[in-house]
Formats: structure tokens, sequence, C-alpha cells
């Protein structure tokens, strides 16, 4: 995911089919003197990572990750599934949230075609 979509207000396609992520064995790699490290092709590729791409990385417990955006956004999908397959019958908020919005925007549009007939009436006594 470039670094334009990865957080856009445009929708994103959910995947809904398994991660698909790949996976690769232990390498030896080596840090040259300007601290710089080759990941090799199968593991870009298992990273779902080209170059030029951006990636995150952390220490946690002394052990070095590096994950992508594509492979954050198939982990988080993952969890989600995960997590709706273990409470079928929760709502969901976003869904809530969308129904709350929508009856507000129709409260909203009740309101100003109330205060357009009482303009227009306030008009047609006016003349």
């Amino acid at each position: 995911m470039s670094s334009k979509n990865a957080f856009s207000e445009e929708s994103q396609p959910f995947d809904r089919q398994e991660s698909g992520l790949g996976s690769v064995d232990y390498t030896n790699l080596k840090v040259d003197s300007a601290g710089r490290v080759v990941i090799p092709a199968d593991m870009r590729a298992a990273m779902m990572v080209k170059p030029g791409e951006t990636i995150s990385a952390r220490v946690v417990d002394g052990e070095f990750r590096i994950v992508s955006p594509q492979v954050a956004l198939k982990q988080v999908q993952a969890f989600a599934r995960k997590w709706k397959a273990e409470h079928p019958d929760e709502k969901s908020v976003v869904d809530e949230l969308i129904a709350d919005r929508r009856e507000e925007a129709r409260r909203e549009d009740e309101r100003f075609r109330r205060l357009d007939r009482e303009a227009d009436e306030a008009a047609d006594k006016a003349s």
C-alpha cells in the first residue's frame, strides 16, 4: 500500500480471505559499517514490500521487528475476522455510528424544511 493510500479517507477493500502472509526461515544477514541491512528478495516478497516503500520498525526485548503497511493491515483484518467469529452477536459500533449520523441528518433536513416553509409563509403574508 503506497503512502498516498495508507490512511486515505477513501474506502479501502476489506480482505475477507485468509491473510496469505508468507514466511521465510531464519537467514543470516550482515550489518554494514553504516548499520544497513539488505533484506533479501524472498523476505521482501513475504513482507509485501517493494523498493522505495516505507516500513515500520521497532525493537522488542532485543528483537528487531519490521513490518510493512500491507502486512500490518492484513494482521488487523485477521484479528477483526477472529474477533467477529468469536463475538457473532455483537452489534457493530460502526453500524451504530452510521445509523446515528443518518438519524441526525434526517432530523436536520426536517428542521430545514420546516424553516423553509415558515419563511415562505412569512413571505406570503408580507406580500
